[in-house]
């Protein structure tokens, strides 16, 4: 059984398509392999117009086994498969993945040029005696279709109550905790300094109430991911403050939990300006403490 897709975030439309697939492979006591691809196909196609990612290899693979999948065939997607024709592509399917039964999204496009559709699926599953599923779009809370290009519009425009809803669960963003300026400890706030993988989606700018992850532990905390205007860095970074403690992860992979968005970044007029700010967003993540460590 095998259900197609990019797959990018996992979110509520595609675990839709993975559910109805789950139970369709039970039906037809067969494995339930997710096939996809290794990178967004827009990297091979028009390397300037690929979107950021919304999730790495690694945390889709976390998501995927949450949900029940049983193999997670990914394919490698470089100019010789943007170039193959659909017909081909379907024939590698059947060959690759011994198909009993496929599943795909209402709009999932295969093949050169994208020109295979569902509809040539259904043809090629009626011609060659496998089951086929096409799966119809699944709406947000506000009535929108959901899909990969939506979350990462809510979340460049600062909406990330939007964009959870459609993800089903908070964006997340990991990578190893690195050394920093160490600003935050000089005025009384230490913070974790996170290295995102380089294609990863950071969402706008600003201070997020956040959970992080780190060695099975869940801490609430306070993220800023920025320029660090009044103290500008001259770079981009996602720092976390954890509530209650000052902790040493340095070296060590962590993950941090986006739940609630409050406030943009802004430059202050002064270090003492700044830290009454951070105090006062720490005080508001404080107030929704338990929120934090349950969603």
């Amino acid at each position: 059984m095998a259900v197609l897709g990019t797959f990018d975030g996992v979110h509520r439309g595609h675990q839709e398509l993975i559910s109805r697939g789950k139970r369709l492979a039970e039906q037809l006591n067969a494995r339930l392999r997710v096939v996809t691809f290794d990178r967004h196909p827009m990297e091979v196609i028009c390397p300037g117009r690929a979107p950021k990612v919304l999730q790495t290899a690694e945390e889709q693979a976390e998501i995927m086994e949450r949900l029940g999948v049983d193999e997670l065939r990914i394919f490698s997607f470089t100019p010789e498969m943007a170039a193959t024709e659909p017909e081909d592509f379907l024939r590698l399917l059947r060959e690759e993945c011994d198909l009993k039964a496929a599943a795909a999204g209402w709009n999932y496009t295969f093949g050169r040029m994208g020109r295979g559709n569902a509809e040539m699926l259904r043809a090629d599953a009626e011609k060659h005696g496998y089951g086929v599923l096409i799966v119809p779009p699944v709406r947000s809370a506000a009535g929108e279709v959901i899909s990969s290009t939506a979350i990462r519009g809510k979340l460049l425009e600062g909406d990330l109550e939007g964009a959870n809803d459609m993800l089903g669960y908070p964006y997340g963003i990991s990578g190893q905790v690195v050394s920093g300026k160490h600003e935050g400890t000089r005025i009384g706030y230490p913070t974790a300094n996170i290295r995102p993988e380089g294609r990863k989606l950071l969402p706008a700018y600003g201070v997020y109430a956040c959970r992080l992850e780190c060695e099975g532990k869940r801490r609430a905390g306070v993220l800023n991911i920025g320029l660090q205007p009044t103290i500008p860095s001259g770079e981009v970074t996602v720092e976390v403050h954890v509530l209650h403690e000052e902790i040493d992860l340095y070296g060590k992979r962590a993950a941090v939990r986006l739940i609630r968005f409050l406030r943009p970044e802004r430059r202050f007029s002064s270090i003492a300006g700044l830290t009454e700010q951070i105090g006062r967003d720490q005080r508001e993540a404080e107030a929704m403490e338990e929120t934090l460590l349950r969603e």
